[in-house]
């Protein structure tokens, strides 16, 4: 149960945050998009910015101490599955800065259109 947890989380949190860093393109074509994506870019925006634990890095790291797995982390999942993976640590500012930008570049291509 704790290992199905533990994935699930991983799943949910890789799936938000690819639609926090495209959802602004995907309402391009379907416009309904905006809302949900909104409030998901304002919601990694402000973990960005506060640096606050995220729900589903805790019930992640439930999952994974359950199953007697590491946990992630300390700075959370961005941190584990993507700093010094995808990019170096030292980028993440950066990287935290393009991403707000391709968001806001989405919704600016959005709004002239």
């Amino acid at each position: 149960m704790h290992r199905l947890v533990a994935a699930a989380a991983v799943v949910v949190h890789m799936v938000f945050v690819g639609f926090t860093l495209i959802g602004g393109f995907l309402a391009w074509l379907a416009p309904w998009v905006l809302i949900p994506h909104a409030a998901a870019a304002l919601w990694g925006g402000r973990m960005a910015v506060s640096r606050a634990r995220c729900p589903l890095s805790r019930l992640e790291n439930w999952g994974r101490a359950g199953s007697g797995r590491p946990s992630l982390d300390p700075r959370g999942f961005i941190a584990h599955y993507f700093e010094n993976r995808v990019y170096p640590a030292r980028w993440a500012r950066r990287v935290e800065l393009i991403v707000g930008g391709l968001v806001l570049g989405s919704w600016l291509g959005l709004a002239l259109r």
